[in-house]
């Protein structure tokens, strides 16, 4: 039994058609398999951590005010006054301890939903680039570690790049994501924007990879459509993501 994935289940992912935020989930870690056989990554510590971070990546939908929010939506009704940005909400409400002591279970259901055999070594030592991934993955957010009164080293998630905190001691931010994982740096937010459109136009992406032959056909499609996935996600979200900007700037890095 794993609470986080019993959390999932019983959580909306997403407002049109009450999606579970387990289905939504595994749908991204299926299109994020999909891009990587695209783009022939090898099975290996990059691609464990990429997948897992994939399949955590929302796990900051788990705050109670965000739920408020998609089940206002779902209904039809006005969003709430206080509106979260679940991005921001990863380190609250124990999501932390949740995620680590769900690893195993989180391990055999991608096995038995896609055969794939995450090792949880590869994990180790890279929990940081984890986290990074999920308060990234609106391309709003990076996570800076800094000391507190105490002298305790702590994550904490700013929006500002350019602003310098004194007590911080490295960040990590989606550019930094990019390099290091280039060409699937973007892996996360393409998973998730792919599973999120075809959930909200009833399509198939498994059509959609049918007619690709290199991940830039992927992004080509994205961009195209950037416009109605945007308006999707507003339904709940109301704020500009610049998507359309964002989806370019991480075409460009696999020209």
């Amino acid at each position: 039994m794993s609470a986080l994935l019993d959390r999932y289940r019983a959580t909306l992912g997403k407002s049109t058609g009450c999606q579970s935020l387990y289905d939504h989930s595994m749908a991204c870690v299926d299109v994020a398999l999909r891009v990587a056989r695209l783009v022939r990554e090898a099975p290996g510590p990059r691609l464990d951590r990429l997948i897992f971070a994939t399949f955590v990546h929302d796990v900051g939908k788990l705050d109670p005010d965000f739920q408020v929010m998609l089940e206002a939506a779902a209904q039809g009704q006005p969003l709430p006054g206080k509106r979260i940005k679940h991005e921001a909400s990863t380190f609250d409400y124990d999501h932390p301890r949740l995620v680590e002591e769900s690893k195993e279970a989180i391990q055999q259901e991608l096995r038995g939903a896609f055969g794939y055999d995450l090792n949880l070594m590869n994990l180790k030592g890279a929990m940081d680039h984890i986290w990074a991934f999920a308060v990234t993955h609106h391309g709003l957010f990076y996570l800076s570690y800094e000391r507190d009164r105490a002298g305790d080293l702590r994550p904490l998630i700013r929006r500002q790049w350019t602003s310098f905190y004194p007590n911080e001691e490295r960040r990590i931010t989606l550019v930094d994501l990019l390099f290091e994982y280039h060409p699937l740096g973007g892996l996360v937010i393409i998973s998730d924007l792919i599973a999120s459109y075809c959930h909200e136009q009833g399509k198939d992406y498994q059509t959609l990879f049918g007619q690709a032959q290199h991940l830039r056909d992927i992004f080509a499609r994205l961009i195209a459509n950037a416009d109605a996935i945007e308006e999707g996600i507003r339904r709940y979200d109301p704020r500009d993501y610049g998507l359309k900007e964002t989806l370019t700037l991480l075409a460009g890095g696999i020209q």
